[in-house]
């Protein structure tokens, strides 16, 4: 088995972290168990597990948010002060989280100089903030006017401000978390190479990711966890596609993700009555004069990249875009074009957003209120909410979907992964005609991407009609009976046979543009 592909062989001599029997329990509970590691200066490290391997936790105590229950980490042979967040800054650590700390209010300089605010004879400096920005902008080579809002900035320019907060505060150990989940490819090539960047100034990445593909490109060396222990530390060299999906599952799996998925769904070709009919869909300055339809048991696939319209179409049905128009067709029936999400549920619409954390759920209650929230009526007794009926049925749905945490669960404590099983069961508790799904596997592991996506074959097969969207292209071509490619708020191509569904022709189409 071939090993990554890689440059000439690179050596590393001096520790950055030192990590030593690390353990963290929680009760009886194992986040971690004697985890050591060793990263270097000047080193891309890796960490890859599936959600609830413990890199989270990993994470938590290196940037001195949680305290172990025992080991040490030494950076620079210091040892850290645990559970202290501002003694790992001190030791020169700075973490980009995945939710981004970036406050929208204020100009991007500021948002950089936070809390370490340049002065002249104790007077605040604007001139030196702007002047050390620029620098700031230079070494990573990117170009943001230090005066814009910061709100104002795409995602991958707010990230930037966060590289360059950690970089005026000293830091030579810089912890990515999912940085690219939210970034068009375009954004991801540019941020890859910044941290190329970075490492070569002899800074310490400690970068996670669930991309493969990106961890194989970036990475120096890659560490494996799996239910809270290290299970593999190795060398570039080492590692592919398929042994990390090895090491991570404890289990051999392929790699192609629509030949996994077609082990367990045979194409059968055969779908019912067209349930949704759409046409001329437009949302002004987003998408225009868009159709689509889809039949009883499809899946259709929104393909495009980020900024292409998908979202904006999926808003659009769902009656979330006020200002959009269009004609809308329900089992035959023309119906009034939704300007409202309780009336397009009604027409029995459902959308599954891609933030499941800010618009699919309520984090901070249970599981089963965020599955029966949709429907509380059919789980009411004489007008009163019937814990034991609400129950039952979220536990019926939960089970469907895979749920593997308690009902009663409060969502924030969920990983990525049951949460979207929580967000798939509540929006298919009105039993949806037609379910979208913007986004089903963002920011959950491969094992539990391969589950969600089975669900969304299993829900077809029962005949539930399925529009999917996903920056992803590997998952829309794994699971789409056809694929409609959007660009730049158009529909430029559909591919509708197995034989020209791949993703090498929805990029075609999308940077070809050609209109349908």
């Amino acid at each position: 088995m071939e090993g990554a592909m890689i440059g000439p062989v690179r050596t590393f001599e001096k520790e950055a972290i030192k990590i030593s029997g690390l353990t963290k329990k929680y009760g009886n509970f194992f986040a971690n168990s004697n985890i050591d590691v060793t990263i270097y200066e000047g080193e891309v490290h890796a960490l890859v597990g599936q959600n609830g391997s413990g890199k989270s936790t990993l994470l938590g105590m290196l940037s001195g948010r949680i305290a172990p229950s025992d080991g040490s980490v030494h950076i620079f042979g210091r040892e850290l002060q645990y559970g202290d967040p501002r003694s790992s800054r001190n030791l020169g650590v700075a973490t980009i989280f995945q939710e981004l700390t970036i406050v929208p209010e204020l100009t991007a300089v500021d948002n950089v100089f936070l809390g370490q605010y340049m002065n002249t004879k104790g007077f605040l400096s604007q001139g030196k903030m702007k002047a050390r920005f620029k620098e700031l902008c230079a070494q990573l080579g990117v170009n943001i006017s230090p005066m814009e809002t910061a709100g104002r900035l795409s995602i991958a320019d707010q990230q930037m401000l966060e590289i360059m907060r950690g970089l005026q505060s000293n830091a030579n150990v810089i912890i990515f978390d999912e940085p690219t989940a939210s970034l068009a490819p375009p954004e991801r090539k540019s941020l890859l190479d910044t941290i190329h960047s970075l490492r070569d100034q002899g800074i310490c990445i400690i970068y996670v990711s669930h991309h493969l593909d990106e961890v194989l490109e970036i990475s120096d060396h890659i560490t494996i966890l799996r239910s809270g222990k290290k299970i593999r530390t190795e060398r570039i060299e080492y590692w592919n596609k398929d042994r990390l999906v090895s090491e991570m599952l404890g289990e051999e799996i392929g790699n192609d993700l629509a030949k996994v998925i077609s082990k367990s769904f045979p194409e059968n070709g055969q779908f019912g009555q067209e349930i949704l009919r759409a046409e001329k869909v437009t949302v002004p300055g987003s998408i225009e004069s868009i159709d689509i339809s889809i039949r009883a048991g499809e899946i259709v696939g929104i393909g495009g990249l980020v900024g292409s319209g998908r979202s904006t179409l999926a808003r659009a049905l769902a009656g979330l875009e006020a200002s959009s128009s269009g004609e809308l067709w329900m089992e035959g029936k023309k119906v009034k074009w939704p300007h409202s999400p309780k009336y397009s549920m009604g027409l029995g619409i459902a959308l599954a957003p891609e933030d499941r954390k800010h618009q699919g759920l309520v984090l901070d209650l249970s599981s089963q209120i965020n599955i029966n929230m949709v429907d509380f009526k059919s789980v009411r007794k004489w007008g009163i909410y019937h814990k034991k009926s609400a129950k039952e049925k979220a536990e019926k749905l939960g089970n469907k979907f895979g749920l593997n945490r308690s009902i009663d669960t409060i969502c924030r404590n969920l990983s990525g992964g049951n949460q979207q099983k929580v967000l798939l069961a509540k929006v298919t508790n009105i039993n949806p005609k037609v379910l979208i799904i913007d986004e089903p596997t963002r920011g959950i592991d491969i094992g539990v991407k391969i589950d969600v996506l089975k669900i969304l074959k299993q829900l077809a097969r029962e005949g539930t009609s399925i529009i999917v969207i996903s920056s992803e292209l590997e998952e829309v071509v794994a699971i789409s009976d056809r694929v409609l490619v959007l660009s730049k708020g158009k529909l430029v191509n559909e591919l509708k046979t197995k034989e020209e569904i791949s993703v090498n022709n929805i990029l075609k189409s999308t940077f070809k543009g050609r209109v349908v």
